[in-house]
């Protein structure tokens, strides 16, 4: 059985590597921020000079990501409205040994939530036959989770092939309070119940959903397709596309923004396919799933670690298929507006705790002798860097502008290039968000129907929302990354903390 690199190892050695890694975000970050503020006193013209190609960096980097956004919706805009069901029929002739599994992974949620996502699997487009729906719950939610159980087995038992419920034990030694714990729980649970029906892991495919996801009624026809179709469909994940929709007209302007920009990140990384690390709902191969050893139970970012596992075992020979079928999950939202701010933020410091991977990556995929030396090197950029400008470029592009006018001193106060230095910026930053006139009519084609007690106001406010856009980049984007980072430095570990689902009636 394959073992990933323990990230709580207490050999001494191992522990002092793992800490190394776990530092090396924050300290990059931080280098950066106090680096810059040093150099404005010592070479002030220079980091003048830094802040205006940065600047145009980002607009060039703008152009760039509006153009794959706007490939990557057309691809959806495509994919969603085929037949799939009809299409895997005429061209995989393996279909009818397929079968797929649905997990949904949930802590607190309502039964009526997680009922809406289970109908959501009663109505796509596909063989409910060859379909088993597992609800993974936590065994220390006591008597609300016994009546979750019967709520949903009196709706759904004998309307798929199978209808599991697990249950989690709490307190099982190794294993943190987290979704991965429960997620490997319960795989091990419907592994022994394919045993019993006689179905062969290798012809299985996990999908493994949020409590509040809606699969689109043509995803698992594409993902069969993409399985059945694939070369080796053991080396693949497969990544829908993430639309926060099922509440986006109820949710606060800020968290919308939030939600929108999520769903948008990774419509344009669906067509950078190379840089894809898989994210919340997504789906692989059983067989790859129980001999990479399921997901880790002691870490907080098992969506993207279950990724960074599977390459490491394959020296490397793994990538994430993107499928272009939306996913619809809940936007952030909660009783009042500074509850609904508080539990964004939560959600995007757990999103950004994820760069917990690099460390355990650099002990295992990093030091893989078999693993293509480019490829790796590549994969592990992306992901430094990914991180690094999330923490940093909203405050450098916001902030650090005025620093070489404030410590600069007389002489280059004095100078052309001071007194034009914010305008040369406020300029460039303004040309580069007029690239959100594509993303704002892009979300406005992609937005379910105005539900009927909004007035055309709320349409309006849709488009407006996105002035918000530079104090949510530092607030909700910056800020709880820095966060995530700086704990990890002092190993101040974060929790696996689950985001309230709040819906309005």
């Amino acid at each position: 059985m394959y073992h990933f690199p323990d990230p709580k190892t207490k050999d001494p050695q191992e522990r002092r590597v793992q800490r190394l890694y776990e530092m090396l975000p924050a300290m990059l970050s931080w280098g950066t921020f106090v680096g810059l503020i040093a150099l404005s006193f010592i070479v002030p013209f220079w980091v003048a000079v830094f802040i205006l190609i940065y600047n145009l960096y980002w607009l060039f980097k703008s152009v760039y990501l509006s153009v794959h956004l706007i490939v990557a919706y057309r691809k959806l805009a495509e994919d969603e409205k085929k037949d799939w069901l009809s299409i895997i029929k005429k061209e995989c002739p393996g279909y009818e040994d397929l079968t797929q599994v649905v997990m949904f992974l949930t802590y607190n949620e309502s039964p009526e939530v997680l009922a809406a996502s289970v109908k959501s699997i009663q109505e796509v487009n596909y063989d409910l036959s060859k379909m088993i729906v597992v609800v993974a719950t936590e065994e220390r939610e006591g008597a609300d989770r016994d009546a979750k159980e019967a709520y949903l087995k009196e709706r759904f038992d004998g309307v798929f092939k199978d209808f599991v419920v697990t249950a989690h034990p709490d307190g099982i030694e190794g294993e943190m309070k987290a979704k991965g714990a429960n997620a490997t729980f319960a795989a091990k649970q419907v592994r022994e119940r394919l045993s019993e029906l006689g179905i062969s892991e290798e012809n299985t495919v996990i999908s493994v959903f949020d409590s509040d996801t809606i699969a689109h009624k043509e995803y698992f026809g594409a993902l069969a397709y993409e399985f059945l179709t694939a070369e080796n469909p053991h080396k693949h994940s497969y990544q829908p596309l993430p639309m926060y929709h099922n509440n986006i007209w109820d949710a606060p302007a800020f968290t919308r923004v939030v939600a929108i920009s999520s769903s948008f990140w990774h419509m344009m990384e669906s067509v950078r396919f190379d840089r894809m690390v898989t994210f919340s709902s997504h789906s692989m191969s059983f067989k790859t799933l129980t001999e990479v050893n399921y997901w880790p139970v002691n870490m907080v970012s098992d969506d993207s670690v279950i990724y960074w596992k599977c390459i490491d075992y394959y020296d490397g020979d793994y990538s994430v298929i993107p499928i272009h079928v939306p996913v619809s999950l809940d936007a952030v939202q909660a009783e009042n507006i500074w509850q609904a701010f508080i539990n964004q933020y939560k959600q995007m410091r757990r999103w950004a705790y994820g760069i917990e991977n690099l460390a355990t990556t650099m002990r295992s995929y990093a030091l893989n002798p078999r693993a293509p030396l480019q490829p790796k090197i590549r994969r592990i950029s992306n992901m430094i860097i990914g991180h690094y400008t999330w923490a940093t470029s909203a405050i450098i592009l916001a902030i650090y502008v005025w620093f070489p006018i404030w410590f600069g001193g007389p002489e280059f106060q004095d100078s052309v290039l001071s007194n034009s230095l914010p305008r040369y910026a406020s300029n460039l930053m303004t040309i580069t968000l007029t690239g959100l006139i594509i993303t704002a009519y892009i979300n406005s084609v992609l937005l379910p129907a105005r539900p009927k007690q909004y007035s055309v106001r709320r349409t309006i406010m849709m488009y407006l929302q996105w002035i918000f856009i530079p104090v949510v980049a530092l607030t909700l984007g910056a800020f709880p990354a820095i966060e995530a980072q700086t704990r990890l430095f002092f190993g101040k570990y974060l929790g696996f903390w689950v985001t309230p689902k709040v819906r309005k009636d």
